[in-house]
């Protein structure tokens, strides 16, 4: 029995040999692909290895993202210190611990 011949039909996705690449700063190229069409951000023309030149890329923001995660961090972290002291605050008070819901009049109190 012959190998290729105990091998599955119609099973493989088709090649195609003139598939392009198109890259995000204008440059194309063909390739062989089971894709007919691939986009891609970067290439060897404008990849910063290959043309030896130091170019920052900021892919979809994710540099605002960090810092909009970094700011939020440092809100919470703020919040947290605030309601810390809060609940100081109520139980030097009182001389027992704060219930939440004394801490939620505090903190509705603090923000006006």
């Amino acid at each position: 029995m012959d190998l290729y011949q105990s091998m599955k039909k119609d099973i493989h996705p088709q090649v195609y040999t003139d598939t392009i690449v198109t890259c995000a700063c204008g440059n194309t190229f063909v390739t062989t692909s089971t894709l007919k069409n691939i986009s891609v951000e970067i290439c060897s023309a404008c990849h910063p290895f290959f043309t030896g030149q130091q170019k920052f890329i900021d892919t979809e923001g994710r540099i605002d993202k960090f810092a909009k995660k970094m700011k939020l961090a440092e809100e919470k972290k703020q919040q947290a210190s605030k309601t810390k002291k809060a609940m100081k605050k109520i139980a030097a008070k009182g001389g027992k611990k704060a219930s939440l819901k004394e801490l939620l009049e505090h903190s509705k109190e603090s923000q006006r």
